[in-house]
């Protein structure tokens, strides 16, 4: 706490002589000694930074752009204040960067490292408060190799935006949905994409990853060189490297077909018997995905709805599917277009800046299952509404199809982490997501966060009876208590540990770097 003292006195430019202070880390580091004429910012891996000529990067909590830069997380309950954040610009700054941080007084101190890309993750997870955060939001370009054919994208970048420059080349990338999510964050969980069931996971479109690793050494990892690496980086999260550029086959840019539909919830019967039967399509119709979801929200009426959207990526209005029974049905409302994916993505950015609870599972398509699910889902809201005001809260339940031919379409694509290739049936991904205003304060969250686990809990053990639980945790969507890679299998969890052990012999991505799911927390058998 002293240090931090000592900064506050330093930044509001007040002089104190050195003989005042007892020697520590705020005196700045000079030919591998400290100065005891300068005074600084007091936090000693910020001024590692500094000398290793980062200065002009930084963000300390006095300078105008640090609050701001905060509140970009995308969760309230997120926006955690590190002592700095380090914004690099480059491949060879993220290298300066990680090298000075770790070598900082030769490791010691109880502060850490977290790597953010675009901020959309659990809290915790690319956000620090007792230590520093590289920041990779202003490497954000995309361009495009037309000779190669691949799309080179910066992991700070939002998929809106990386659309909107590939655009330009008319052609686009196996990305995100909502426009707002990162590029790193979401290729190295996997990708769950409109194009995944032509392309499998966003992840299995990379060809080359270009990382840092912990000892500042900056690499290439493809079905060649690092190779793997590569198939490590596939949904094996930020155990490895920071990656700094995704290579991945790019694909026509074609306008897609978006439809979006809310019905009433006295037709769920009918939402769930097309959701099964959307899921249990043949990869002939893959052009088509669906994206099924029921949400309690006091702002519209009837207060729990179902919404509904499908999308064609080849822009066909008139694909013949199991979404066509819903469409005799009457809508509360019906929104159709043909338009850019760019556009698409930018029109379906969800609002943050609320407290986020969520979870996820996976199960097998079966309808009972996914009835359960909804009952359990309106018990979940009535139980909320006994402790949060009903208006202060919005809850999510999601139902995406998991046909299992995107376990073959990885294995053509030099394999990923998920560990799919073992199932042999149609699944369902399910997430559960709770919004609670920042009005209600920790209390609500608390309640929030135990509800959300017990109704998790209560999905699984529905799963579990009907003979339906699978074991597979998809990253992106899972709380931070949940296991995600330990549900990948023992030979994919064998490859992480041993790619884990020969980039990053030291353990700086399991021990300086805590956020995130972490191989080494994973249970051995």
């Amino acid at each position: 706490m002293l240090s931090l003292v000592v900064a506050a006195v330093a930044l509001a430019g007040t002089t104190t002589a050195s003989a005042e202070l007892p020697p520590g880390p705020w005196l700045m580091p000079r030919n591998g000694t400290y100065d005891p004429s300068v005074i600084t910012s007091g936090i000693l891996p910020c001024e590692a930074l500094k000398a290793a000529g980062l200065g002009d990067r930084l963000l300390f909590a006095t300078d105008a752009g640090y609050e701001p830069q905060i509140e970009s997380w995308y969760s309230a309950n997120a926006r955690m204040r590190p002592y700095c954040l380090v914004l690099p610009q480059s491949t060879d700054e993220v290298s300066t960067a990680l090298t000075a941080l770790v070598n900082a007084n030769d490791g010691a101190g109880d502060w850490h490292v977290a790597i953010r890309s675009g901020g959309h993750g659990w809290p915790g997870s690319n956000n620090i408060a007792d230590g520093v955060t590289i920041d990779l939001t202003m490497m954000n370009s995309s361009s495009y190799d037309k000779q190669a054919n691949l799309a080179k994208i910066q992991p700070g970048g939002r998929w809106g935006n990386v659309y909107t420059d590939l655009l330009k080349d008319g052609v686009t990338a196996t990305g995100g949905r909502d426009g707002d999510v990162g590029v790193g964050g979401f290729l190295l969980g996997g990708g769950n994409s409109f194009f995944s069931g032509r392309m499998g996971f966003g992840c299995d479109s990379v060809v080359n990853f270009e990382v840092v690793l912990a000892n500042g050494t900056i690499v290439n990892a493809n079905n060649t060189t690092n190779s793997d690496l590569w198939r490590a980086l596939k949904g094996g999260g930020s155990n490895f490297g920071i990656v700094t550029r995704y290579d991945m086959e790019a694909i026509p840019a074609k306008d897609i077909y978006y439809e979006l539909r809310y019905l009433s919830g006295k037709y769920s019967d009918d939402v769930v018997d097309a959701v099964v039967g959307f899921t249990n399509q043949d990869q002939s119709l893959a052009d088509n995905a669906l994206i099924t979801f029921y949400s309690h929200n006091t702002s519209v009426s009837p207060d729990t709805i179902i919404g509904l959207i499908h999308v064609n990526t080849q822009g066909n209005a008139n694909s013949s599917t199991a979404f066509d029974k819903l469409k005799t049905l009457p809508s509360l409302v019906n929104v159709s277009t043909v338009e850019s994916m760019a556009k698409a993505a930018l029109g379906s950015q969800v609002p943050g800046d609320s407290n986020n609870v969520g979870t996820t599972l996976t199960f097998r398509n079966d309808p009972k299952i996914i009835r359960r699910c909804v009952e359990l889902h309106e018990e979940y809201v009535e139980t909320l509404k006994r402790s949060i005001n009903p208006d202060k809260f919005k809850t999510f339940i999601f139902f995406q199809p998991l046909p299992s031919y995107m376990a073959q379409i990885s294995h053509q694509k030099g394999g990923n982490m998920l560990g799919l290739d073992s199932v042999p049936y149609n699944g369902i991904l399910w997430s559960t997501g709770v919004a609670v205003d920042t009005s209600e304060g920790d209390a609500a969250l608390a309640i929030a966060q135990v509800e959300t686990s017990i109704f998790t809990a209560r999905v699984k053990e529905a799963t579990r009876s009907l003979n339906g639980d699978m074991d597979f945790i998809y990253l992106n969507y899972a709380d931070a208590s949940q296991d995600a890679l330990g549900s990948y299998g023992a030979a994919n969890i064998e490859h992480m540990r041993d790619v884990a052990a020969a980039y990053d012999p030291t353990k700086v991505f399991q021990k300086r770097i805590p956020g995130g799911f972490k191989i080494s927390r994973v249970a051995s058998d």
